[in-house]
């Protein structure tokens, strides 16, 4: 077994993946954190009561998630973290595989495949997250599903690609912001003629709508209104961009965290102002509230999306919630990661389809968090797409190799990328 594993160097990343996030999961206690009360829906959903909290239909969070876990909770009962652990590890070492397929479908050589995964396999952020009952871990596992569904090529790679994104806007709304990117991408962006072009991303734009459309159609049904993702959007970008928020974080001490009688505070106040309306007109009543202050404090927003910009995109997590080996452990890490990444973005081939898909997730990403509450594990999702534009870095000047230009054959391909891969 250890021969054939030696011979597969695939097969080595993703053992090492699994064994990185059960480490994680077994420390302290073992119980999976729940902060965002994912499974109070899922018990809802296994008891046959529907998506609903607290006897009232909801669209607060998005579906997808509470629909995997509601299984291991009708199974399990009490024992339902065993499940949970199963399930994210299967999704941690789905991610390193699907990263190492869209890695092939971009024509990368076996070694760069490899880098990919490894990425992907040891990534702290993505690695930490496994032990909480939050969407970072599926939401990863979507984005390299997309990414490789896309780089299949042909009429299925837009359809298979198309599933993938729409699953992750079911699972991580935020992610759409890249999957509207890569539609528009698809009308402009070489190879194909204008109308294979205008063909793709319809396709594309047609089945990430399919796969949105029943959750809708439910929302209309409960809500009289057209939720097409969730209610909880006003909720977070309220969180970040408001008058407390503002004085505590934004122009208090250096390294500032939000917690404490001042948050508390915050959140009892908007769920005042929201008291008796519905999920969707709450929603819109918190996002005119921002819209207002934005309008009213432009330079204070400005600066609080700067500084949210830093910490989407910081090198290690916050001092005062983590500890300092923690920090310069991440920190050793991301740093060349970002330089990997900083080459690959300016290699012209990424700007291709389905190449262009990565980067433009994201961007999109990026974008979404500029304005809404966000920390450095909210990248989590996209750590597949960053590893891929990392793993086909090329120092200035360097010669492309025939495998990376697109050109992995059959008897250029190890017989371990095609078994790790699915290649015969």
């Amino acid at each position: 077994m250890l021969h054939r594993l030696i011979r597969h160097p695939l097969g080595l990343v993703i053992l090492l993946a699994v064994g990185a996030r059960a480490a994680v999961m077994v420390r302290g206690s073992g119980t999976f954190d729940d902060p965002d009360n994912y499974r109070p829906l899922a018990q809802t959903l296994a008891a046959g009561e529907g998506f609903a909290h607290k006897g009232r239909p909801t669209a607060y969070r998005p579906p997808l998630y509470p629909v995997l876990l509601a299984p291991i909770l009708w199974a399990l009962g009490d024992r339902a973290d065993w499940g949970i652990a199963l399930l994210h590890l299967g999704l941690g070492a789905g991610t390193v595989w699907m990263t190492a397929a869209a890695a092939r479908g971009w024509g990368l050589s076996d070694g760069r495949v490899v880098v990919a995964a490894l990425v992907v396999a040891c990534d702290p952020v993505l690695i930490w997250q496994s032990r909480s009952v939050m969407t970072e871990t599926p939401a990863a596992f979507l984005v390299a599903a997309s990414l490789a569904g896309l780089s299949r090529g042909g009429w299925w790679g837009p359809a298979w690609g198309g599933l993938g994104l729409g699953l992750a806007g079911l699972c991580r709304p935020s992610l759409l912001a890249g999957a509207v990117l890569t539609v528009l991408a698809g009308l402009v962006v070489p190879p194909g003629t204008g109308r294979d072009r205008l063909a793709r991303s319809g396709l594309l734009a047609i089945t990430v709508a399919l796969v949105l459309l029943p959750w809708m159609v439910r929302n209309l049904w409960v809500f009289g209104e057209p939720v097409w993702t969730t209610t909880h959007g006003g909720y977070t970008l309220a969180l970040a961009n408001n008058p407390v928020y503002y004085r505590e974080v934004l122009n208090g001490p250096p390294g500032r965290t939000w917690t404490g009688p001042d948050q508390w505070s915050w959140w009892d106040s908007v769920n005042r102002a929201t008291a008796g309306m519905s999920e969707p007109q709450a929603d819109r009543v918190l996002k005119a509230m921002v819209w207002r202050l934005a309008r009213e404090r432009p330079r204070e927003f400005c600066r609080a999306s700067w500084a949210r910009l830093g910490r989407f995109w910081g090198v290690a997590p916050a001092a005062a919630v983590y500890s300092r080996l923690s920090r310069w452990a991440t920190r050793a890490w991301t740093l060349p990661l970002w330089i990997a990444l900083a080459l690959g973005l300016v290699q012209a081939s990424l700007w291709r389809w389905p190449r262009i898909a990565a980067p433009l997730l994201v961007i999109g990403l990026t974008l979404v968090h500029a304005v809404f509450w966000t920390d450095l594990r909210m990248r989590a999702p996209i750590v597949p797409a960053i590893a891929l534009i990392a793993a086909a870095a090329r120092l200035p000047r360097a010669r492309l190799r025939r495998a990376d230009a697109g050109v992995l054959t059959r008897r250029t391909r190890p017989r371990w990328l095609g078994w790790a891969t699915g290649g015969s």
